[in-house]
């Protein structure tokens, strides 16, 4: 979100105890977020110019509105098309951010609320940090959008927590999602001290005159936290993380030289940057401004921008209201979704199984997986009780008679589920929400003799449920638009992003997952070395292998979506030979732990030969580049953001490759998305 006006910086002064503080507090627009864009720079340049820091004993920054920052401006970041202009970006803000740094009397940032990017950049320019205790988010996420922090934030965090550390936050916290609250930070050394939010500013006050004091002790993280232990793994498929890798160790490099011991790094005071050159700044501003313009930084933003408008349609009010849930089947499957209603709605949730021990079987199920909730710290045993409260069994579909939604998670049958859906046409009420969470079948078919099929939908979860995000509502030629409304409001009550998706032979994600498989094991069949099949797509930064990923599905429920795909178009997905010898074998897979074919597998492929894995590479994502234009060409989806939006939140796939289509873009030659082509920079 940008600001729709300059946030602005009011210079004030307060005397607290006989001491004299400079206050420059940030004010966003009315309704907007604090966001770092060049007339917002500007006018935190114009404050600390006109400050006179000989007249006070320190200076305070101060965040007013709903957050202490939300980063840069991306809208600068999307319209840069020149070098020139990444490095404007970087040089800005790194300059008037420099100026805090040189301030000669202590600073402090009294942090209010999330501060993330260039907000939190600015905060470790200061002294000391300040944070209320009810902030949840304090982090670097530059890496996830293809960048670095380009304002001096990983050598300002650096010198505090040292390098191992800060590569933690900046990577892969960044690449996770995953942001810092103000006890994790002041457990990790970033912030000082921790306040309660009321009369936050006063409190921050009285705090800093306690350390001019020295009556508030400050730890020297730097010391007590060093160089850390032994350095994480970073992805290095993201140019970004290797960039913020490679600039650490340049800084390292330069403190080391500088006289800095190894394991430690400079103290607050020598924190305070020479008037001389600073070799890191332009190391940093040319790395910002080179991965600006990269394939892989404008893809990154191309994500987090879908990401963001579907998260602000899950805010959409709904008025859903639930106070019977029936699920079909006793699996892990419909354990998984049994929990996900009772963890996100107040509904009583009924399971349903054919005999006694399979209900009491799932029952258990549900009972294990809310143990190690709360086990693992995600639910109290308070709450635990209360969701197992309201999750029951029963032999019986008849009992299903007052539930407002049933969903089937039984065989992916087509018959079995026409049986199902039969059946309860006759028991629930004429209003009641049909769900079926298959993977791959016909709604229409399934819909066939309903007396009422308009209120039949696709609700596709992905496994695990209560991790994957997305939901596939499948829409048949029969389903009525009230229904898919209900289906929204629905996943959004879940907690899950929706995409509406055509009745179409795999949907979305199973389709070109389902493609990949079928040329992956086209090739292997063929007898190309599996090795190199498997780990061809490795530098694109696929979330893992597909062997892995078919293990994970599982050989026949694969094999399952095979079949139902190569019906629907045997020309472009062949069956295996060697998947349906390892379902019928009974086999987990094709792969050992250690990645290696193991011999039950092995001896149904024929002799391996030699493979070129640029070739196979080329050939899987062409495949892959062709299923998506059929897709968009049949209106499975209004377009490949849609595509992109399920591969990302269905399929794990990263951020930086933009979900799919700039991925296919990129490697192909094809043309998803257009504006996301690479510009040519001037220099870099």
């Amino acid at each position: 979100m940008t600001t729709a006006a300059p946030t602005r910086t009011i210079l004030s002064e307060r005397v607290v105890s006989n001491r004299r503080f400079a206050i420059l507090q940030f004010q966003p627009a009315t309704g907007a977020l604090t966001t770092w864009s060049a007339p917002a720079l500007a006018e935190l340049a114009e404050a600390l110019w006109t400050l006179d820091a000989s007249s006070v004993d320190a200076v305070i920054f101060h965040g007013t509105g709903r957050v202490f920052g939300a980063g840069a401006d991306l809208d600068e970041f999307r319209t840069s098309a020149r070098w020139e202009d990444g490095a404007a970006i970087a040089t800005r803000g790194y300059d008037i951010f420099d100026a805090i740094t040189r301030l000669k009397v202590p600073t402090v940032a009294v942090i209010q609320g999330p501060a993330l990017g260039g907000a939190l950049e600015l905060a470790l320019r200061a002294d000391y940090r300040a944070a209320a205790a009810s902030v949840k988010a304090l982090g670097l996420p530059e890496v996830s959008l293809g960048l670095i922090p380009g304002w001096g934030g990983l050598t300002s965090l650096a010198r505090l927590i040292g390098p191992t550390r800060t590569k933690h936050i900046a990577v892969t916290n960044s690449l996770n999602g995953k942001h810092l609250t103000a006890a994790a930070a002041l457990e990790e050394g970033i912030v000082d001290v921790v306040l309660d939010d009321e009369d936050l500013l006063e409190a921050a006050l009285q705090w800093t005159n306690d350390v001019l004091d020295n009556v508030s002790p400050v730890r020297n993280h730097a010391k007590e936290t060093g160089a850390g232990s032994a350095v994480e793994h970073s992805r290095d498929t993201v140019p970004a993380a290797a960039a913020v890798t490679d600039l650490l160790a340049r800084w390292q490099q330069q403190e080391r030289a500088a006289g800095v011991p190894e394991g430690q790094s400079c103290d607050r005071t020598s924190v305070r940057l020479a008037t001389g050159e600073d070799p890191i700044r332009d190391d940093t501003i040319t790395t910002f401004a080179t991965l600006l313009q990269s394939n892989e930084s404008r893809a990154s933003i191309y994500a987090f921008d879908i990401l963001q408008e579907a998260r602000k349609n899950n805010r959409a009010r709904n008025d859903l209201e639930l106070a019977n849930v029936g699920v079909v089947g006793g699996g892990l499957m419909a354990v998984q979704l049994a929990l996900v209603f009772a963890e996100h709605t107040t509904a009583n949730v009924l399971i349903n199984d054919l005999d006694q021990e399979r209900v009491d079987k799932a029952l258990e199920r549900v009972t294990a997986q809310l143990d190690r909730s709360v086990h693992r710290g995600r639910l109290t045993a308070e709450r635990r009780d209360e969701i197992r409260g309201r999750i029951h069994g029963t032999v019986r579909l008849e009992d299903f008679y007052p539930c407002d939604i049933v969903i089937e998670a039984v065989f992916e049958q087509l018959e079995v589920k026409r049986q199902v859906w039969s059946t309860l046409e006759r028991i629930v009420a004429p209003d009641t929400l049909l769900l079926t969470n298959t993977s791959a079948l016909s709604i229409d078919d399934q819909a066939t003799g309903l007396q009422h099929p308009g209120r039949l939908i696709g609700f596709h979860f992905f496994n695990p449920v209560a991790v994957l995000p997305l939901i596939e509502i499948v829409q048949g030629v029969n389903t009525s638009s009230t229904t898919v409304e209900k289906a929204f409001a629905l996943a959004r009550a879940l907690g899950k992003t929706p995409v509406l998706v055509q009745d179409r032979p795999g949907f979305v994600v199973n389709r070109l997952l389902t493609r990949l498989f079928s040329e992956v094991l086209q090739l292997i069949d063929d007898g190309s070395d599996p090795f190199t099949v498997d780990h061809a797509l490795d530098p694109v930064g696929l979330p893992m292998t597909p062997l892995r990923l078919l293990q994970f599905i599982g050989p026949r429920v694969q094999l399952h979506i095979c079949e139902s795909l190569h019906d629907a178009y045997p020309e472009r997905f062949p069956l295996s030979r060697s998947l349906s010898r390892v379902a019928q074998e009974g086999l987990p897979g094709y792969l050992a732990d250690d990645g290696s074919i193991v011999p039950e597998a092995s001896r149904l492929l024929p002799a391996a030969k030699s493979a070129a894995a640029d070739d196979v590479r080329a050939r899987i994502l062409s495949a892959m580049a062709d299923e998506a234009a059929h897709m968009l060409r049949e209106g499975v989806v209004t377009g490949p953001e849609q595509i992109d939006l399920c591969m990302i939140l269905g399929a794990n796939y990263p951020a930086h490759t933009g979900g799919l289509t700039p991925l296919l873009d990129r490697e192909t030659g094809s043309s998803f998305r257009p504006d996301l082509h690479p510009v040519v920079p001037t220099r870099g």
